[in-house]
This record gives structure tokens, sequence and C-alpha cells, in this order.
């Protein structure tokens, strides 16, 4: 039964201005406010500053709330001190919205019974579960706790904290186990995040005897960032998707020339900032406009700053759209990723399979690669495919399976080379996925493995 909330009144579509930093583009940072540091500016106070070593999404903090324990999903908002919010978003409560889970395309050894929580069990126990099938690689197990939780009575509807981390670990492990589909239809739930619904005002300390406001989003930005794409995706329009990620870019930029904005906070900014362009050009890439996509990559600024993995997706986007002499001159200019794995994916793009097999078996030989290794050593067992060295080629994805690894392409690929070398594919196909069943797993693998994993 749907909750009824006496006096709630929720009005998605209303908008209101609000006032936009002027900039020549929303995804552009603004390195001349960076680099200049007032020193006068006044700062947050010690309880609102991050911790130095924290990342873009994740980080440890001492507490009270329960929830924030077991999930941290924006740096952020984890540490500005805010009031909990307690906004009523008894919308996203309906049992309605939320689809029922089958696994029926898995096979039956990564089969596990979906977890109902006993009417007796607390939030908090309830959460605890999620971590743990969470960090065993439950994927779709998890999304269905999550599911069940959030139609339960156990989840208040002012209880935004737990509301929005739920949603978006439901989200998240949809779209990992291969339910992007489902994932899509129920982020439409949330309906308009720029609505001013969604905002709170904020009191900054700016001085002895004034205060300043600022508007922040009450939704995590891990969840607002998949939700942009899915409800592109769910609403069957892409350009929704660009100018959803245009305006995440607004708001990084306004939060970057924040006054007084702690260091800490402000990289964060910026490191999301240049993941929105990246991004956004991967959404151009989606929709099949691939000379925007080419002119939104040259034109991102500050590459040269960035960090390695932007650096790499940057190459990679190139390589996508097909855009090889591009990619050369990025991975001319970035001399830290020359030894890596960018050289023999030039190669294989360009169809030269035997240089890549050479650039694959010397990145093997390298200490630095020990932790890349399988990933080279499966990229090498395709490429020795191409240059028709079949028996090679499944003999080193056998072994990479034998030393515990069993990540979707690479099931996929030895499942592809068992259809090519043997009449009794289905078989081996069916052996491999018994084995991958058998191994142990950290979290790092989804172990609801569908069926097409093992192409069964």
């Amino acid at each position: 039964m749907e909750r009824q909330v006496p006096g709630h009144r929720r009005n998605a579509s209303s908008k209101s201005s609000r006032p936009r930093a002027s900039t020549k583009g929303p995804l552009e940072i603004p390195d001349d406010l960076i680099s200049s540091e007032n020193p006068n500016s006044p700062k947050r106070s010690p309880a609102m500053s991050l911790a130095e070593s924290s990342g873009p999404s994740h980080v440890s903090r001492g507490s009270s709330d329960p929830y924030d324990s077991i999930f941290q999903i924006d740096s952020i908002l984890a540490t500005r001190g805010l009031t909990p919010l307690e906004n009523n978003l008894s919308y996203l409560l309906r049992p309605d919205l939320y689809h029922p889970l089958t696994q029926l395309d898995i096979p039956l050894m990564f089969r596990s019974a979906f977890h109902v929580p006993p009417s007796n069990e607390t939030l908090l126990s309830s959460l605890s579960t999620l971590n743990v099938l969470l960090a065993e690689g439950h994927f779709l197990i998890a999304a269905h706790l999550c599911g069940t939780l959030l139609t339960s009575a156990v989840v208040s509807p002012t209880d935004n904290n737990a509301i929005f981390t739920l949603l978006y670990t439901r989200l998240a492990c949809l779209e990992l186990t291969g339910h992007a589909a489902l994932a899509a239809q129920e982020s439409k739930a949330l309906e308009d995040l720029s609505s001013t619904f969604y905002y709170n005002a904020d009191v900054e300390p700016m001085g002895a005897e004034a205060n300043q406001t600022q508007v922040h989003h009450i939704v995590p930005w891990p969840l607002r960032v998949l939700a942009i794409r899915l409800q592109s995706i769910g609403f069957g329009d892409a350009r929704r998707g660009i100018a959803g990620l245009y305006e995440l870019g607004l708001e990084a930029r306004r939060e970057i020339m924040w006054p007084g904005i702690d260091k800490a906070e402000r990289e964060i900014w910026k490191a999301r900032l240049a993941d929105l362009g990246i991004r956004s050009a991967n959404a151009l890439v989606e929709m099949g406009d691939l000379d925007a996509a080419r002119r939104s990559l040259r034109s991102l600024t500050g590459t040269s700053q960035a960090s390695d993995i932007d650096k790499v997706r940057i190459v990679l986007l190139h390589l996508r759209i097909g855009d090889v002499g591009a990619a050369k001159e990025l991975l001319s200019e970035f001399s830290v990723l020359r030894g890596g794995i960018l050289k023999p994916l030039l190669d294989m793009a360009e169809g030269r399979y035997d240089d890549a097999v050479a650039s694959w078996r010397s990145l093997l030989e390298k200490d630095y690669s020990k932790e890349n290794e399988a990933m080279i050593s499966q990229n090498l067992a395709v490429c020795l495919l191409y240059t028709g060295q079949l028996n090679e080629s499944r003999a080193l994805l056998e072994s990479l399976v034998s030393a515990n690894y069993s990540f979707q392409s690479l099931t996929f690929n030895l499942s592809t080379i068992y259809e090519l070398c043997s009449d009794k594919s289905k078989a081996l196909k069916t052996r491999l996925a018994e084995e991958v069943s058998k191994q142990s797993h950290f979290g790092e693998t989804n172990l609801d493995r569908p069926n097409a994993d093992f192409k069964l």
C-alpha cells in the first residue's frame, strides 16, 4: 500500500532559476580560480574539513549515524557537518516502483537464495547483511534486499540517508548484474533531480559578524551521476543525459568558485568536473554522434594535469570513436603512459596483432605489471587468437581460470574459444561454469553470474 503523508505535496516539475557562473563551457575547469588561492578567504571550520586522504566517493569519519559506518557514497555530504536531512521521500518507497527479480538466467551452480529479513530485524542489522552481500559479490541478492528494505516499514520516509543509500546500491547492483533496463525504469522515480525540492540551504560561517548561505543538493553525488545516465535510457532521450551532465558541471564549477572552500574539497570538485567532461564525451559516443564526441574530447582542458586513470579513459575514448591519430598524439604527450597498456591497444586498433603480441609479452615480463597480469594475459590471448594460435590462446585463458581469475570478459572469451575448437563446447562451457562457481571471491567479481557470461 502506498504511504500517505498528510500535508505532503511535491511538484517535481517546478524549477526556479539559480544563479550560474559566467563561463565559456560548463565542463571547463576554471584553472585561474583554482591556481590562485586567496590567503584571506574565510575557511570552513575544522569540523567541516575533509580528510586529506579522502577520495571522490568514500571517506572515513566518526559519526553517531549508524548508516555512516556501513556506507559512505558522498564524501562531501558526509563531512560538511550538516543537520540530518528529513525531507519526505515517501514517493520512493512505493512497492510498485521496484521490479521483482529472478534468477532464471543464472546457472544453477551460481544461484543463492534471496535474503528476506525477519519481521523483527532492525534496519541496522539489515544494512550489515547488505554490506556482507556486497563484500562477497552477491550483487543481485543485494539489489533484491535493497528493494525489500525500501518497501518495508523499517525505513522511515524521512530517513534520507538510508533511502538514498539503498536506492543507489539497488540501481548500481542492477546495472552490474546486467539489468540496466530495470534500473533505468526504477531511476525514473527520482523524476527531475534539478527540481528545487532537492535543494537545501546551508549557512556557512563567513566571518565574525556575517554568514553566507550556500544552496546544496541533498542527493549524494554518485547517485545523481548514475541516475542521469539511467534516466536518459529509461525515458529514451539520450540528449537528456547530456543536458544533465552539463547541469552537474555548472554546479561543480559553482562549488569550486565558492569563497573559502576547503582545499581538499576543492580538489574533489575538480576531479568531479574532469570526470563529467569524459562522461559527456562517452554519452555522445553512445548517441552515435562521433563527430561531436571527437570535438568534445579535443575541447577538454587541463588534460595534462589529469589523473593517470582519466588520461587512460580519454585515450580509450579516442580509440572507441576510431580516432587513432588523436590517441597517438595523447600517448606521446603523456609520457607516464607510454610504457603501459595503451601501446599494444593501439597496435590492436590498427590491426597489427603480431606487434601487439610482442608488446603484451613485454609487459608481462615487467614487475610493475604483476597487478594487471590477468588483464594483460587475456588481451595477449585475444591477439594470439587473431594470429591463428588457437591452442596457445586457449591454454593461456585456462591457466588464468586455474589461477582463480574469472571476470566476465575472461569467461566469455574462453567460451568463444571452446565454440571454435570443439564440437562439445556446451559440456566445456558447463564445466567452466562449475569450476568458476567453486572459486573463492572477495567482492571484486559478481557472483550472480548470468548464462551470457558463459554463452550457455
